[in-house]
């Protein structure tokens, strides 16, 4: 394969980002408002020092202070850090099992761990530094392996360049008809699998290690991040591929690979909850930390934090929710019912993977204060502009994707499994 091949692939990418319908025209249109907006809050509000003179401005326009240093940022780099890890299990199993159903959807999964990589970076590199310059201060003293930090930026920055390459070549070979060659497949699966793990688990790293957060101080934490990563990331692609089906001519997933998805699903709920019911025993049955005893106290009941309690019961009721859906035989003969649990699950874990971990571990804070955290206008004008950002390069690879996808899978005459006919879908 010439040069030119490749280049031609690029090309092609670029320009599938401005093909369309109107309703494809319309929603980046709206995505592009809101980024923008978010952009210019980021860089002339939160710059106000630098651009209007004045002494107020930067992070002090945020609900942060020196109790509670990470806001809603770092809890949302949490739950993309977690919904990318969990994209990258569909091509790795695809790609072990040669599944022909698994494979129509894999580059998907690697196109949201992309997006979600993106929404990772930018909130952690853009949003919460303030300025980016801050970060150019860090890298003299790149790599510090000691640093669990400098761990995460190193499996990161991996794992998305592992899963560009992963869409690139995907695109590649499928608009041409080819399968994907062993010299890729087989490098992908070693490196893929350990890193899809590895930024979750680094990341729940992280936060146990800090003793002088008692509640984040458990050995419990990283599988809890990598068990919900398992929920969130498969349900993100499910409803990709439901939406893909209703609004994209000729693509189509059988039913039996929702059902496999589903009781992914199921799965990672059901071990986040188990990993949920064993710290709660653990701490109001067992703890002597009046430390860790009042910040749980402020996520059960929400003590000081209203808003954190009913997080983790929506947590709690929609994951138990979804689970006894998954096990009803009558959910499987309808894909709308299948995207619905999809649907509980995301609302579950971005309510339980967000500020409901990030903010129990700064109320009290280690000096016992109470400076409960409450998000500005700005943060989430800010992180909304960050999402659309996201969701942008998501809708941008994923259509060259399914289009390539259909190329190498979906051949004329040639009739595909469908849900049966009294399906919702």
């Amino acid at each position: 394969m010439s040069w030119k091949d490749w280049w031609d692939t690029f090309v092609i990418i670029i320009k599938d980002g401005f093909k369309g319908s109107k309703r494809y025209y319309l929603a980046m249109v709206g995505l592009t408002l809101i980024f923008l907006y978010g952009f210019y809050l980021w860089f002339f509000i939160q710059h106000a020092p630098v651009f209007l003179h004045t002494d107020y401005g930067g992070l002090a326009l945020t609900g942060m202070n020196d109790s509670d240093p990470w806001g809603l940022y770092i809890a949302f780099f949490i739950y993309w850090v977690g919904v990318a890890a969990a994209g990258i299990a569909f091509g790795v199993a695809a790609y072990i099992f040669q599944d022909k159903e698994l494979l129509k959807i894999a580059v998907l999964g690697e196109v949201q761990a992309v997006a979600a990589l993106i929404i990772v970076l930018a909130l952690v590199g853009f949003a919460d530094l303030g300025r980016p310059i801050r970060a150019m201060f860090e890298l003299p003293f790149l790599p510090n392996l000691h640093s669990m930090l400098d761990w995460d930026f190193i499996v990161i920055s991996t794992y998305l360049t592992i899963n560009l390459v992963a869409v690139y070549v995907t695109i590649h070979y499928y608009r041409q008809d080819k399968p994907l060659p062993k010299k890729f497949i087989i490098p992908y699966i070693v490196l893929a699998a350990p890193f899809a793990i590895g930024i979750h688990t680094v990341t729940g790293f992280i936060f146990q290690a800090l003793r002088a957060r008692p509640i984040w101080n458990t050995s419990l934490l990283a599988p809890s991040f990598v068990a919900t990563a398992l929920a969130a990331g498969p349900a993100m692609v499910l409803l990709a591929i439901y939406l893909a089906e209703r609004y994209i001519d000729g693509f189509s997933v059988s039913a039996e690979m929702y059902k496999k998805i589903i009781y992914i699903i199921a799965g990672g709920l059901i071990v986040g909850l188990y990993f949920t019911f064993s710290d709660a025993q653990e701490i109001f049955w067992y703890t002597t930390e009046p430390m860790k005893w009042a910040q749980a106290r402020n996520l059960f009941y929400g003590l000081h934090l209203p808003y954190l309690a009913v997080l983790e019961w929506i947590w709690i009721s929609f994951a138990v929710a979804a689970v006894l859906l998954s096990f009803i035989p009558s959910t499987h003969r309808s894909k709308g019912a299948m995207a619905f649990i999809a649907i509980l699950t995301i609302i579950a874990v971005t309510s339980e993977k967000t500020l409901a971990t990030l903010v129990p571990g700064f109320t009290p804070s280690t000096l016992g204060e109470i400076r409960p955290y409450h998000p500005t206008p700005i943060e989430y004008g800010i992180a909304l502009g960050v999402h659309a950002l996201g969701i942008m390069i998501y809708l941008w690879l994923a259509r060259p994707a399914i289009k390539a996808v259909m190329t190498h899978y979906f051949k004329p005459g040639i009739k595909t499994a469908t849900v049966p006919e009294n399906s919702a879908h």
